[in-house]
């Protein structure tokens, strides 16, 4: 067992996600196990790009998938499972026995995540707890947390009022000492005014044709920038290579355990950093035809964020805002909606609409200025549809 984990083989129990097959040159081989395995790809991403903030909101994404085994009768799963998924990397790829002593070396099994994301899983374990998205938002009130009261800055909770003869919606501040607190404001009033801030952030369509064509623009800049970069990680990688050789070097000289173990644990880091310089190295210059894959997602999401908010479920709704907004949105119960902080796409749209208006102002008042007023509804006429030009 131990000699097939040098080999860069799993021997023990496969990891949820996984199963064992027969393979004609590996023998017993890791192979995904659908669709658990996507179910395990999706957590891990969602917890290495801040779409779950927690290890809690893993747990629930996790009990609210039919497919995902579950440890308890009621259909939970226990929290230190939940961490065990999060900290394996054997989902990147990757083997290690440590008891063995046996370091992280690449496996011969197919990956859930690539070593970047398991990594970045591990940066987020160990900053700690995060801003974690409530655990009762629901679909009655799918901005709840993220609309914060203007006077004290604090997020909105929401509640069902019962009335004389049935319930209503409301959101609400709850902070104690707040000037607005438990002023209730109608779900109505919070939620369409949002939908009109959406609205207003879909950009034309002859704006968006413009925009489609400056990110092909974009992307081809990009894409030579990012042969210059593979060739600067390809000279870092070498460069650990080197210091790796010296610690060698170093350790053979070393009579002191403890000088021993530094320079093993240094040599660990930097093999590490070599496994994740050597991924990116072959990820950072996308194959042909991404290109459109990678536009057609995003162009979608710019051109109507609305649509997709209106007729996305929960999890699909909180995505938007995330993506949407940099900041939580503040909301004045006297004056409504606050100065907005859209993501860094939206700023562009709204700065090329702005230039576009400022250009068409422009052009009319130098043609004001040259014409006569008579002679400024002549130069119209050819663009009138009862005048011949």
């Amino acid at each position: 067992m131990q000699a097939r984990v040098e080999k860069g083989y799993w021997v023990f129990h496969a990891p949820v996600g996984y199963k064992y097959a027969s393979d004609r040159i590996h023998g017993k081989l890791l192979v995904r196990d659908e669709p658990v395995a996507s179910v395990v790809a999706e957590a891990l991403e969602g917890f290495a790009n801040g779409r779950f903030r927690s290890q809690g909101e893993v747990k629930r994404f996790l009990e609210s998938k039919p497919d995902f085994p579950k440890d308890l009768p009621n259909g939970e799963i226990r929290f230190w499972k939940v961490t065990k998924l999060l900290t394996r990397p054997t989902y990147a790829g990757y083997v290690e026995a440590p008891k063995w002593g046996i370091s992280l070396r690449k496996g011969h099994h197919e990956p859930l995540v690539s070593f970047e994301t398991h990594n970045r899983v591990l940066e987020n374990l160990e900053q700690g707890a995060r801003p974690a998205a409530r655990k009762d938002v629901n679909e009655d009130f799918p901005l709840r947390g993220f609309v914060v009261c203007d006077d004290c800055g604090k997020p909105m909770t929401a509640c069902w009022s019962k009335g004389c003869r049935k319930h209503y919606p409301y959101y609400l501040c709850d902070t104690r000492g707040c000037e607005s607190a438990r002023r209730s404001i109608p779900r109505a009033k919070i939620e369409d005014g949002f939908g009109e801030i959406l609205r207003s952030l879909q950009p034309t369509r002859q704006l968006f044709g413009l925009v489609k064509a400056m990110f092909k623009d974009a992307w081809d800049m990009r894409l030579e920038e990012a042969h210059h970069t593979k060739d600067s990680i390809t000279r870092q990688m070498k460069d650990v290579e080197k210091q790796i050789e010296n610690l060698l070097d170093h350790i053979l000289d070393a009579s002191s355990p403890s000088v021993v173990a530094a320079y093993e644990g240094r040599i660990a880091k930097l093999e590490r950093e070599k496994i994740v310089l050597s991924e990116r190295a072959g990820q950072i210059v996308p194959p042909k035809g991404r290109f459109e894959e990678f536009i057609e997602l995003s162009l979608e999401f710019l051109s109507r964020p609305w649509n997709i908010y209106e007729n996305g479920n929960l999890a699909l709704k909180q995505t938007v805002v995330r993506l949407a907004f940099t900041e939580p949105l503040r909301y004045s119960r006297k004056s409504g909606y606050r100065t907005i902080e859209t993501a860094f796409p939206f700023k562009v749209l709204a700065g090329f609409d702005s230039q576009k208006s400022e250009m068409v102002r422009s052009e009319r008042l130098e043609l004001s200025r040259v014409l006569p007023h008579s002679d400024l509804n002549a130069a119209r006429l050819p663009f009138r549809h009862d005048r011949t030009p």
